[in-house]
């Protein structure tokens, strides 16, 4: 799969950055400046280019504020999914340098400079488009926030809470290997697409203890910055807060060895559910090798390779696990989906009559079936072998979402 992402100021045309991933070579500056002419042409003739496809790709353009234009081409995506994508790189692109400077660049240059930041995130959006990827056991869904469902749950939850309370904020979330374990009511209030960022702001560099990252929230407050203060508590778990000017770095994390001192332990057996992503102390029926659980309303999911222990005592882990991910993601994007629709502000919508009567549905292949199960606004699909009789999926779905979602120590 190939997927690139441009953009350039409306004006004049002038290239921000170019972001790809997958195979082929960057497009030609040749290339860039024809698919933004077509555009320019067109909204000089009062005609509003949206899209256009090929057997092959696709393209999107996305003019926003009026000020920069941007256009996504791939192979393998649907012109909806590309103006999702389109919709979050502008997102982190106001996290970073503030809508104000997007509105009115005072230096197109300055602003080519300071979009580097981004970079990453737009990275990480982009891998968002490839299910292929057989190099990784991570996959990731536009304006979704991945979560891990940890059996300490409801201690984390506490301590975060005082944590937050210390540091006079609302805001904060515990992140265990890049994924939501626990967070502040406040925090889950914010836009899905702010939580999804910020999320893969913290993930991006894990090196360092502490960091300071001014953020602007592209809903919340696109103007006027926050504080994202991140430290690091112990191996792959992280403790963020959104605050004001105050308190300094030094002072946070003071603050936090404070508050986190006797929960080590917690912290240490919360690492222990990964990459399953949730507690090992729940046994999925042997035909389970993954599932997918989404809450829409939230702007969360939850995805997992069912791994079940060996004789010593060891997970087993499946050579086709990264395939059992893209078959998931597949099976949501494709089947799934249209259970759901959002309308232009990003609220759950009925589709139609008929989709809002829709509670399940199945696929079956050779290899594997699949199984989706919808309860309000959350979303559970089972991928299953092929072996396992179209019944005992059905009963199998709906025992594993109501244990997940009613068990108030997992904190779904």
């Amino acid at each position: 799969m190939a997927a690139h992402i441009m953009c350039l100021t409306a004006a004049g045309g002038l290239p921000l950055f170019t972001r790809r991933k997958g195979d082929g070579e960057a497009l030609p500056f040749s290339v860039v400046a024809s698919l933004n002419g077509v555009h320019m042409f067109g909204k000089s003739q009062d005609v509003i280019l949206k899209s256009t496809s090929t057997q092959d790709m696709t393209a999107v353009w996305k003019n926003v504020e009026d000020s920069v234009t941007l256009i996504a081409i791939a192979s393998g995506a649907s012109e909806a999914l590309l103006n999702h994508l389109l919709k979050s790189v502008f997102n982190a692109m106001v996290l970073t340098v503030g809508i104000n400077e997007l509105r009115s660049p005072r230096n197109a240059d300055r602003l080519k400079r300071e979009l580097r930041v981004c970079y990453p995130l737009l990275d990480r959006l982009l891998e968002c488009l490839d299910g292929n990827d057989r190099t990784t056991n991570r996959t990731d869904l536009l304006g979704l926030v991945e979560v891990i469902m940890c059996p300490e749950n409801h201690l984390l939850q506490s301590c975060l809470e005082a944590y937050a309370e210390c540091l006079d904020s609302l805001y904060g979330c515990v992140m265990v290997h890049g994924r939501v374990a626990v967070a502040t009511e406040s925090w889950w209030c914010l836009d899905a697409e702010e939580k999804k960022l910020l999320a893969l702001l913290v993930d991006h560099d894990t090196t360092t203890t502490a960091r300071d990252i001014p953020v602007f929230l592209p809903c919340k407050s696109p103007a006027v910055p926050f504080r994202l203060v991140t430290v690091s508590l112990v191996g792959h778990v992280e403790v963020s807060v959104l605050c004001g000017p105050s308190p300094p770095l030094s002072e946070v994390e003071r603050v936090a060895t404070q508050c986190w001192r006797g929960a080590t332990d917690i912290l240490r057996s919360a690492e222990q559910c990964y990459p399953r992503n949730f507690p090992p102390s729940i046994q999925l029926d042997t035909g389970v090798m993954g599932l997918l659980l989404i809450d829409h309303e939230c702007g969360k999911f939850m995805l997992s390779r069912n791994q079940h222990p060996d004789s010593a005592g060891h997970e087993t882990r499946s050579l086709n696990s990264a395939h059992r991910l893209d078959v998931l993601r597949t099976f949501y994007h494709q089947v799934a989906t249209p259970f759901f629709s959002h309308n232009d502000e990003g609220n759950l919508a009925e589709k139609s009559p008929v989709s809002s009567q829709a509670l399940e549905t199945y696929w079956c292949s050779e290899y594997h079936k699949c199984h989706a199960l919808r309860s309000g606004g959350i979303l559970l699909c089972m991928l299953y072998t092929s072996a396992v009789p179209i019944q005992t999926m059905r009963l199998i779905t709906g025992r594993t979402l109501k244990f997940l979602t009613s068990d108030k120590q997992l904190c779904w």
